[in-house]
């Protein structure tokens, strides 16, 4: 049986599982979109009358949620709904500061903070560059800086990291921000437990950054990993982070790609070490007490999800697991 929506003030008919975003761009309506999965929250819109299942509001704001706010791609509604664009995002003019490659495939791009443009570190935002085209990037800096500062992987075919490597000067728009990996200050002596691989390691860095500068007195657990050493792309600055935090220990994980043979022995500098270690087997051996941790994952969806699947086993609630995966 079709159900009908109205967006907009016009009337729209759903096909029996079709979601509000797949219905409405199957009869032309322009929605932004670009996951479809739910993580990137841009097709946010809200609903003026009717209610969406609380499925569709998964991950996004309560106050986004309490007014009606929803993800069109995660919504195959039960009841007729009347739909508007949402109206709760910032979106803001930006430009590039800056651009530096801290390795072979990941840049530190740095941007103008906006005015009034309010985030979490660890949180997450839309760029969009000239031609309308839109990626999803974490964010590694504190707020009140004058600069947004992002880590990028450079791909051989990237629209956004290719134009980004030269793109100094260059305007651009802000939208977000998004999600809940960000820290939370009223559990100075929590311990935190923090996991990621690749640019992961970018909202990692922010909750890092914003514990420390909120006094966090538990101790801070952070693990990146990646199939090679230069992959570890701020192991000296996370070493700078752990000589001047003695809550804070930073674990290194260097798997190869299968037929790859390791280029460094296992190490241990301080207290930051490298391992040869999955990153999930090293997690499984962390000493922190996974019932009290607060725990944040960050990276592809198949080892997030993984990761996750292993804390909760070992007794992490899950209101105290943040993910933030990377499906882009």
């Amino acid at each position: 049986m079709k159900l009908r929506i109205h967006y907009e003030g016009k009337p729209y008919e759903l096909l029996p599982g079709e979601t509000v975003l797949a219905g409405l761009q199957r009869q032309g309506v322009q929605i932004p979109s670009f996951c479809r999965t739910g993580v990137c929250q841009t097709c946010l819109v809200r609903a003026t009358s009717g209610r969406p299942p609380a499925s569709s509001q998964v991950g996004i704001r309560e106050t986004w949620a309490e007014r009606g706010c929803f993800l069109a791609c995660q919504c195959v509604p039960d009841e007729p709904l009347e739909v508007e664009p949402g109206d709760v995002i910032q979106t803001c003019a930006s430009r590039v500061l800056g651009v530096e490659a801290l390795c072979a495939d990941v840049l530190r791009v740095e941007l103008e903070a906006p005015g009034g443009f309010e985030y979490r570190a660890g949180q997450f935002l839309q760029l969009e560059r000239e031609g309308g085209i839109s990626r999803p990037f974490s964010i590694a800096s504190l707020p009140g800086s004058d600069r947004i500062e992002l880590h990028v992987t450079l791909r051989a075919d990237g629209a956004m990291s290719q134009w980004l490597r030269t793109a100094t000067g260059r305007s651009v728009t802000v939208r977000g921000a998004f999600g809940e990996c960000f820290y939370l200050d009223n559990e100075p002596d929590r311990p935190l437990l923090l996991a990621g691989t690749g640019t992961g390691l970018a909202p990692l860095l922010g909750v890092t950054r914003a514990a420390l500068a909120s006094g966090h007195r538990g101790p801070i657990h952070l693990y990146h990993g990646s199939t090679h050493r230069e992959g570890l792309y701020l192991w000296d600055e996370l070493g700078a982070l752990v000589e001047a935090a003695p809550q804070l220990r930073v674990f290194g994980s260097i798997l190869p790609a299968a037929g790859a043979s390791p280029v460094l022995p296992p190490a241990s500098e301080g207290r930051w070490q490298l391992s040869h270690q999955a990153i999930d087997k090293l997690l499984l051996t962390d000493p922190l007490d996974s019932f009290q941790s607060r725990v944040y994952l960050c990276g592809s969806p198949e080892l997030v999800q993984r990761l996750r699947k292993r804390v909760y086993l070992c007794g992490t609630p899950t209101a105290r697991i943040h993910c933030d995966p990377f499906v882009f």
